[in-house]
Parts: structure tokens; sequence; C-alpha cells
């Protein structure tokens, strides 16, 4: 069943496309809607229409996977004989009864539960767009929410909590931090440094690491073990100093920032549409 695992992939990854074909609810673009040409039928297979859209729509998909073909006359017969030999075997299946086949049925469902989630986001996003003034709001929750202190850290990570307590008491008698660090650290790439990490602010580290570290004065050592999923951390702080905020418009001019905040945006739309679905719904998981 390969060949059948290997076009469910290629459909999950086309699935946001595939979507766009589905069904609307009427809006106030309904009157507009309307003034647009009927879909054209530009094939029939054993009483199965082809239609234009769905040429636009599987072109679109097939494009982005191995390129457009620079002469259109050819491509669009390459493709319209890769839709009527694919409707031919679908019609043979079917015929055959291989869409009953279990296996097969399995994968069919996931690739309408692909579509219709794709679908149902697409409309989401698509009805309760983005403004900027959305975005402005959320930058200056984050800035409020933000730490405003960032720290110049080393750290020396073990993996057994009594390592790291001998490794504290080492340094308490006046061992040197960084020769520790080569010497110790799991943490191969600031180990080799001397356990340097550079400057580090809010969401950079992990939050055992970052919560700890806040607590700690310039020039401080952990006087405990810091654990977190990687081990066990000694932490120093060298220096610490304002983290430097930009403005909106510094940050919107940001085309990888912007992109990120619009992006996280819509996961909580989505997310939030999920979390009142399920407060409704009822699950069993054996």
């Amino acid at each position: 069943m390969s060949t059948l695992r290997t076009s469910l992939i290629v459909l999950l990854a086309a699935a946001g496309l595939l979507a766009a074909g589905c069904d609307k609810k009427p809006s106030d673009q309904t009157k507009k809607e309307e003034a647009k040409p009927a879909a054209k039928i530009i094939a029939t297979v054993n009483g199965d229409n082809i239609m234009d859209t769905d040429y636009q729509g599987y072109l679109q998909i097939r494009q982005q996977q191995v390129g457009p073909i620079a002469d259109k006359d050819k491509e669009k017969k390459i493709v319209l004989d890769e839709m009527i030999d694919k409707m031919l075997l679908a019609q043979y299946a079917v015929s055959n009864k291989i869409d009953q086949d279990p296996e097969v049925g399995s994968l069919m469902k996931r690739v309408r539960e692909e579509i219709l989630a794709q679908a149902v986001k697409r409309n989401l996003l698509r009805d309760n767009p983005i403004s900027e003034d959305d975005v402005k709001k959320r930058f200056e929750q984050e800035v409020e929410n933000t730490h405003k202190t960032e720290y110049k850290v080393r750290h020396i990570l073990v993996k057994e909590e009594s390592d790291a307590k001998d490794i504290i008491a080492q340094l308490k008698k006046g061992a040197k931090f960084d020769k520790l660090a080569k010497d110790k650290s799991m943490d191969a790439q600031s180990g080799k440094n001397g356990g340097e990490l550079g400057w580090i602010n809010q969401g950079m580290v992990v939050p055992e690491f970052f919560n700890a570290l806040i607590k700690m004065n310039k020039g401080a050592i952990s006087d405990e073990p810091v654990k977190s999923d990687f081990g066990w951390h000694i932490i120093k702080v060298e220096d610490t100093r304002p983290l430097k905020i930009p403005t909106f418009e510094q940050f919107m001019a940001d085309q990888h920032a912007r992109a990120n905040i619009y992006r996280k945006m819509q996961d909580d739309k989505i997310n939030n549409l999920l979390k009142d679905i399920k407060g409704k719904a009822k699950i069993t998981v054996n």
C-alpha cells in the first residue's frame, strides 16, 4: 500500500489549496460572486465533468510541486491528461470496490478531515481579518509582559544533581568557572567557550533557567543547581543591561517580526475556536 500512502502525503500537502474549492456560506459578497461567470466544463469522463475551476486548482498544486512548463499549450495538455488519467483510475477503483478496502477508506477519511480542517481555518481567518490596530494592541501587550532586563550569562550543564552540587562547592573554593565549564559541561557548544551563552533575554532559554536567572545579582553564581529538561545547570551572571525594545513602527518594518506576530495572532484565533468546540464536544479516549 506504499503508493496509497505517498498519494496521501501529496494530498495533505495540497489540502490548503484543495479546500479553496469548498462551498462558502452566503455573505455580503453574494452579489459579487453571482456576477462571476459560471464554471466551464473542459472535459467529461464517463459522465463525470472536469470543470475549468478543477483544472486551475490542480494546475496550481502541480506547479508548486514540480514547477510550471514554459510552453503553456503543452502544459495544458499534460495537466488535463493527468487529470483524466486520475479520474479514470478513481472510477475503476470505485467500480471494483477498491474504495471499500478498510485501509483505503481510512486514508480517504484522513484526507477529507484535513481538507475540511484547512477550510475552517481559512474561512475563520478570512471572515475575521487581523487589522494593524489589532497588531498594535497585541504588540503593546507583549511589551508590557516582557522582562525589561537582559543578562550576560555563563552556565555549566551536567546530568546529575550531585555533580552540579560538587561543581558549586568547587566554585565556592575558588575554582575557575570557565575551566570547569570546558571540563564538565554537557553543553558542548558553550562548554568550549567556558560556558558562555552571551546576552540572554526572556524567551531565549527555558523558563526554569530564566526564572532562576532573574533572581540573581550581577556577578553571582547560583547557590543551588537549576533543573530543566536538559539536566542540571550552574548559572553565572556576568553582566546586566536594559533591554532595548523597538517602537511599533520599527517592529512593523521588520518583515520577519511582522510575519511572526500575525502568525501568532492567527494561531490564537484558531486555538480559541478549537477550545470552544472541545468544550462542547463529547470525547472518549480508549
